[in-house]
Protein backbone atom coordinates (compact mmCIF):
# COMPACT_ATOMS: atom_id res chain seq x y z
CA UNK A 1 0.00 0.00 0.00
CA UNK A 2 0.99 3.63 -0.02
CA UNK A 3 2.40 4.20 3.33
CA UNK A 4 4.73 1.27 2.41
CA UNK A 5 6.55 3.55 0.17
CA UNK A 6 7.21 5.98 2.67
CA UNK A 7 8.04 4.20 5.77
CA UNK A 8 11.77 5.38 5.93
CA UNK A 9 13.86 8.15 4.13
CA UNK A 10 15.19 6.00 1.00
CA UNK A 11 15.39 6.84 -2.56
CA UNK A 12 11.71 4.65 -3.11
CA UNK A 13 10.27 7.60 -0.53
CA UNK A 14 12.25 10.15 -2.83
CA UNK A 15 10.51 8.55 -6.08
CA UNK A 16 7.44 7.83 -4.61
CA UNK A 17 7.11 11.29 -3.36
CA UNK A 18 8.53 12.46 -7.11
CA UNK A 19 5.72 10.49 -8.86
CA UNK A 20 3.37 11.73 -6.63
CA UNK A 21 4.06 15.16 -6.78
CA UNK A 22 4.15 15.13 -10.80
CA UNK A 23 0.42 13.51 -10.74
CA UNK A 24 -0.88 16.06 -7.90
CA UNK A 25 0.72 19.26 -9.86
CA UNK A 26 -0.71 17.97 -13.50
CA UNK A 27 -3.71 17.10 -12.07
CA UNK A 28 -4.35 20.32 -10.56
CA UNK A 29 -3.04 21.87 -14.26
CA UNK A 30 -5.82 20.00 -15.76
CA UNK A 31 -8.56 21.32 -13.63
CA UNK A 32 -7.68 24.38 -13.41
CA UNK A 33 -7.16 24.94 -17.35
CA UNK A 34 -10.76 23.09 -17.64
CA UNK A 35 -9.46 19.97 -18.98
CA UNK A 36 -7.12 21.22 -21.54
CA UNK A 37 -3.34 20.23 -21.54
CA UNK A 38 -1.50 22.32 -24.45
CA UNK A 39 1.68 22.13 -24.53
CA UNK A 40 2.21 25.68 -23.07
CA UNK A 41 0.66 24.59 -20.13
CA UNK A 42 2.60 21.36 -19.78
CA UNK A 43 5.77 22.99 -19.73
CA UNK A 44 4.06 25.62 -16.91
CA UNK A 45 3.49 22.21 -14.92
CA UNK A 46 6.86 21.07 -15.86
CA UNK A 47 8.38 24.12 -14.51
CA UNK A 48 5.68 24.17 -11.22
CA UNK A 49 6.69 20.44 -10.48
CA UNK A 50 10.11 21.33 -10.70
CA UNK A 51 10.26 24.17 -7.90
CA UNK A 52 8.02 22.27 -5.93
CA UNK A 53 9.55 19.41 -5.57
CA UNK A 54 12.60 21.80 -5.01
CA UNK A 55 10.98 22.89 -1.87
CA UNK A 56 10.16 19.52 -0.81
CA UNK A 57 13.78 18.47 -1.03
CA UNK A 58 15.09 21.82 0.54
CA UNK A 59 13.21 21.62 3.54
CA UNK A 60 13.66 17.68 3.41
CA UNK A 61 17.67 18.48 3.73
CA UNK A 62 17.70 21.36 6.14
CA UNK A 63 15.28 19.57 8.72
CA UNK A 64 17.59 16.45 7.91
CA UNK A 65 20.26 18.35 9.21
CA UNK A 66 19.55 19.44 12.81
CA UNK A 67 18.43 17.45 16.22
CA UNK A 68 15.41 20.06 16.54
CA UNK A 69 13.26 18.27 13.51
CA UNK A 70 9.94 16.48 13.44
CA UNK A 71 9.95 15.65 9.94
CA UNK A 72 9.82 11.97 8.88
CA UNK A 73 9.53 10.09 5.75
CA UNK A 74 5.96 10.74 6.13
CA UNK A 75 6.37 14.37 5.10
CA UNK A 76 7.39 13.27 1.41
CA UNK A 77 3.97 12.11 0.69
CA UNK A 78 2.18 14.92 3.22
CA UNK A 79 3.51 17.53 0.99
CA UNK A 80 1.66 16.73 -2.57
CA UNK A 81 -0.98 15.23 -0.90
CA UNK A 82 -2.20 18.40 1.02
CA UNK A 83 -1.36 20.30 -2.42
CA UNK A 84 -4.84 18.37 -3.41
CA UNK A 85 -6.67 20.53 -1.03
CA UNK A 86 -5.13 23.91 -1.29
CA UNK A 87 -7.32 26.20 -3.08
CA UNK A 88 -5.38 27.12 -6.01
CA UNK A 89 -4.50 30.32 -7.85
CA UNK A 90 -3.80 31.63 -11.39
CA UNK A 91 -0.15 30.80 -11.64
CA UNK A 92 2.77 31.14 -10.80
CA UNK A 93 4.02 34.05 -9.08
CA UNK A 94 7.87 34.80 -8.82
CA UNK A 95 7.61 37.19 -5.40
CA UNK A 96 5.84 34.25 -3.29
CA UNK A 97 8.41 31.42 -4.73
CA UNK A 98 10.97 34.15 -2.94
CA UNK A 99 8.80 34.55 -0.26
CA UNK A 100 8.72 30.79 0.78
CA UNK A 101 12.27 30.56 0.28
CA UNK A 102 13.28 32.70 2.73
CA UNK A 103 10.73 31.30 5.73
CA UNK A 104 11.40 27.96 4.60
CA UNK A 105 15.29 28.61 5.19
CA UNK A 106 14.50 31.04 7.97
CA UNK A 107 13.49 27.77 10.54
CA UNK A 108 16.58 26.88 9.97
CA UNK A 109 18.61 29.93 11.14
CA UNK A 110 16.21 29.96 13.82
CA UNK A 111 17.53 26.99 15.36
CA UNK A 112 21.03 28.08 15.05
CA UNK A 113 20.74 31.18 16.68
CA UNK A 114 19.06 28.93 19.42
CA UNK A 115 21.60 26.17 19.47
CA UNK A 116 25.05 27.32 18.22
CA UNK A 117 27.79 29.36 19.53
CA UNK A 118 27.49 32.59 17.14
CA UNK A 119 23.77 33.32 18.23
CA UNK A 120 24.47 37.21 17.19
CA UNK A 121 25.58 36.34 14.31
CA UNK A 122 22.60 34.12 13.21
CA UNK A 123 20.24 36.81 15.26
CA UNK A 124 21.35 39.16 12.26
CA UNK A 125 20.84 36.45 9.82
CA UNK A 126 17.29 35.80 10.88
CA UNK A 127 16.63 39.77 11.19
CA UNK A 128 17.74 40.17 7.45
CA UNK A 129 15.41 37.42 6.23
CA UNK A 130 12.66 39.26 7.84
CA UNK A 131 13.86 42.04 6.92
CA UNK A 132 14.15 41.17 3.25
CA UNK A 133 10.19 39.41 3.57
CA UNK A 134 8.48 42.52 4.14
CA UNK A 135 9.70 43.26 0.65
CA UNK A 136 6.93 41.40 -0.36
CA UNK A 137 4.15 42.64 2.19
CA UNK A 138 4.65 45.17 5.26
CA UNK A 139 2.30 42.85 6.72
CA UNK A 140 4.98 40.39 7.29
CA UNK A 141 6.52 42.45 10.26
CA UNK A 142 4.52 39.88 12.30
CA UNK A 143 7.29 37.68 11.84
CA UNK A 144 10.05 40.04 14.17
CA UNK A 145 7.83 38.49 16.90
CA UNK A 146 10.56 35.52 16.52
CA UNK A 147 13.69 37.40 17.17
CA UNK A 148 12.12 39.59 19.29
CA UNK A 149 10.98 36.56 21.79
CA UNK A 150 14.63 35.32 21.92
CA UNK A 151 15.78 38.80 22.82
CA UNK A 152 13.43 38.75 25.77
CA UNK A 153 15.43 35.42 26.81
CA UNK A 154 18.16 36.45 29.71
CA UNK A 155 20.70 35.12 27.69
CA UNK A 156 19.96 37.18 24.33
CA UNK A 157 19.33 40.20 26.08
CA UNK A 158 22.45 42.53 25.55
CA UNK A 159 23.51 45.17 23.09
CA UNK A 160 25.01 43.00 20.66
CA UNK A 161 22.22 41.27 20.14
CA UNK A 162 19.71 44.21 19.99
CA UNK A 163 22.48 45.64 17.52
CA UNK A 164 22.51 42.62 15.20
CA UNK A 165 18.24 42.07 15.71
CA UNK A 166 18.07 46.16 14.81
CA UNK A 167 20.63 46.56 11.77
CA UNK A 168 18.82 44.90 9.39
CA UNK A 169 15.14 45.85 10.72
CA UNK A 170 16.21 49.63 10.28
CA UNK A 171 18.19 49.56 7.12
CA UNK A 172 17.21 47.03 4.65
CA UNK A 173 13.69 48.41 4.40
CA UNK A 174 15.13 51.78 3.78
CA UNK A 175 17.86 50.11 1.62
CA UNK A 176 14.53 48.75 -0.46
CA UNK A 177 12.36 51.99 -0.12
CA UNK A 178 15.55 54.19 -1.99
CA UNK A 179 16.48 51.21 -4.66
CA UNK A 180 12.66 51.09 -5.44
CA UNK A 181 12.47 54.62 -6.43
CA UNK A 182 15.12 54.33 -8.31
CA UNK A 183 15.09 51.17 -10.21
CA UNK A 184 11.04 50.96 -12.91
CA UNK A 185 8.20 49.32 -11.08
CA UNK A 186 8.15 46.92 -14.23
CA UNK A 187 11.44 45.08 -12.28
CA UNK A 188 10.05 45.49 -8.48
CA UNK A 189 6.44 46.02 -8.66
CA UNK A 190 5.43 42.23 -8.08
CA UNK A 191 7.55 42.73 -4.66
CA UNK A 192 6.76 45.63 -2.76
CA UNK A 193 3.69 46.32 -1.64
CA UNK A 194 1.95 47.69 1.20
CA UNK A 195 -0.90 46.49 3.76
CA UNK A 196 -3.99 46.81 2.54
CA UNK A 197 -6.92 44.93 4.89
CA UNK A 198 -9.62 43.03 2.90
CA UNK A 199 -11.47 40.84 5.52
CA UNK A 200 -12.63 36.95 4.85
CA UNK A 201 -16.10 37.26 3.76
CA UNK A 202 -17.58 33.71 5.31
CA UNK A 203 -20.85 34.53 2.98
CA UNK A 204 -19.12 34.29 -0.16
CA UNK A 205 -16.51 31.80 0.17
CA UNK A 206 -15.35 29.01 -2.51
CA UNK A 207 -15.58 25.57 -2.12
CA UNK A 208 -12.05 25.26 -2.66
CA UNK A 209 -11.64 27.59 0.89
CA UNK A 210 -13.94 25.09 2.53
CA UNK A 211 -11.66 22.09 1.55
CA UNK A 212 -8.60 23.73 2.66
CA UNK A 213 -10.05 24.35 6.07
CA UNK A 214 -10.15 21.35 6.88
CA UNK A 215 -6.92 20.78 6.57
CA UNK A 216 -6.41 24.19 8.61
CA UNK A 217 -7.86 22.63 11.34
CA UNK A 218 -6.27 19.08 11.32
CA UNK A 219 -2.88 21.71 11.46
CA UNK A 220 -4.10 23.65 14.32
CA UNK A 221 -5.45 20.82 16.38
CA UNK A 222 -1.39 19.29 15.81
CA UNK A 223 -0.23 22.45 17.23
CA UNK A 224 -2.12 22.03 19.78
CA UNK A 225 -2.55 18.62 20.96
CA UNK A 226 0.48 16.87 19.63
CA UNK A 227 3.37 19.28 20.35
CA UNK A 228 6.85 17.71 21.55
CA UNK A 229 6.48 17.10 25.50
CA UNK A 230 9.79 17.60 27.61
CA UNK A 231 9.59 14.51 29.42
CA UNK A 232 8.62 12.50 26.20
CA UNK A 233 10.82 9.82 24.77
CA UNK A 234 13.16 11.55 21.77
CA UNK A 235 12.23 15.16 22.94
CA UNK A 236 14.33 17.72 22.94
CA UNK A 237 14.57 21.38 23.14
CA UNK A 238 15.51 21.70 19.38
CA UNK A 239 12.66 19.20 18.67
CA UNK A 240 10.14 21.60 20.57
CA UNK A 241 11.88 25.08 19.72
CA UNK A 242 11.28 24.01 15.50
CA UNK A 243 7.42 22.92 16.09
CA UNK A 244 6.63 26.10 18.33
CA UNK A 245 8.39 28.08 15.18
CA UNK A 246 6.24 26.44 12.41
CA UNK A 247 3.20 26.92 15.00
CA UNK A 248 3.66 30.65 14.59
CA UNK A 249 4.15 30.45 10.99
CA UNK A 250 0.77 28.73 10.63
CA UNK A 251 -0.96 31.24 13.35
CA UNK A 252 0.24 34.29 11.42
CA UNK A 253 -0.88 33.06 8.22
CA UNK A 254 -4.22 32.15 9.46
CA UNK A 255 -4.38 35.44 10.82
CA UNK A 256 -3.17 37.32 7.87
CA UNK A 257 -5.17 34.71 5.97
CA UNK A 258 -8.43 36.21 7.30
CA UNK A 259 -7.82 40.09 7.85
CA UNK A 260 -6.55 39.54 3.54
CA UNK A 261 -2.96 41.01 4.27
CA UNK A 262 -1.76 39.50 1.25
CA UNK A 263 -1.06 40.78 -2.24
CA UNK A 264 -2.79 39.41 -5.69
CA UNK A 265 -4.25 36.26 -5.58
CA UNK A 266 -3.56 33.42 -2.75
CA UNK A 267 -5.84 34.65 0.28
CA UNK A 268 -3.99 31.38 2.23
CA UNK A 269 -0.43 30.71 0.52
CA UNK A 270 1.18 31.71 3.30
CA UNK A 271 -0.87 29.01 5.49
CA UNK A 272 0.51 25.36 2.88
CA UNK A 273 3.95 24.48 3.98
CA UNK A 274 3.11 25.18 7.92
CA UNK A 275 -0.08 23.11 7.06
CA UNK A 276 1.59 20.15 5.09
CA UNK A 277 4.32 20.01 7.57
CA UNK A 278 2.00 19.85 10.32
CA UNK A 279 -0.12 17.10 8.36
CA UNK A 280 2.95 14.99 8.27
CA UNK A 281 3.10 14.51 11.78
CA UNK A 282 -0.66 13.79 12.26
CA UNK A 283 0.05 11.31 9.51
CA UNK A 284 3.27 10.33 11.65
CA UNK A 285 1.33 9.57 14.84
CA UNK A 286 -1.69 7.51 13.69
CA UNK A 287 0.42 3.98 14.71
CA UNK A 288 -2.08 1.69 12.49
CA UNK A 289 -0.65 1.43 8.94
CA UNK A 290 -3.78 -0.09 7.33
CA UNK A 291 -5.87 3.19 8.99
CA UNK A 292 -2.97 5.47 7.42
CA UNK A 293 -3.72 3.70 4.24
CA UNK A 294 -7.26 4.39 4.34
CA UNK A 295 -7.13 7.94 5.38
CA UNK A 296 -4.79 8.39 2.40
CA UNK A 297 -6.73 6.90 -0.14
CA UNK A 298 -9.90 8.04 0.90
CA UNK A 299 -8.46 12.06 1.38
CA UNK A 300 -6.95 11.29 -2.53
CA UNK A 301 -10.20 10.18 -4.14
CA UNK A 302 -12.41 12.54 -1.78
CA UNK A 303 -10.54 15.45 -3.22
CA UNK A 304 -9.81 14.45 -6.65
CA UNK A 305 -13.87 14.34 -6.97
CA UNK A 306 -14.40 17.40 -5.70
CA UNK A 307 -11.81 19.31 -7.27
CA UNK A 308 -13.30 17.83 -11.08
CA UNK A 309 -16.52 18.85 -9.41
CA UNK A 310 -15.30 22.25 -8.07
CA UNK A 311 -13.77 23.23 -11.89
CA UNK A 312 -16.98 21.83 -13.58
CA UNK A 313 -14.83 18.99 -15.31
CA UNK A 314 -17.79 16.63 -13.87
CA UNK A 315 -21.68 17.51 -13.61
CA UNK A 316 -23.51 15.91 -10.99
Amino acid sequence: MIINLFQKTTYKAYLSSLIFSFMAVFFIQFCKNYGLLSIDIIIKGLVFWFIFVFFILMITYLESRYAYSNYSSIHLLAFPLTFLFFPHGPGLIVSKIFLGLMLVYSKYVFGKVLYSDNSAKNLFDLSFIFSLIIIYNNSLAIFYLIPLAILIRQKYRDIKHLTCFLLPAVFVPVFVHATYNIIPDTFLGSFYSFMELNLWDFNIKSNSEFLWFIVIILSFYVTIFHKPKVYEQNSTPENISGFNFMSFWLYAAIILGFLGLHVGDGRWFLSFIPAAYFIGILLAKIRSTLLKNYLILFSIITTVIFKLIDFNLVNL
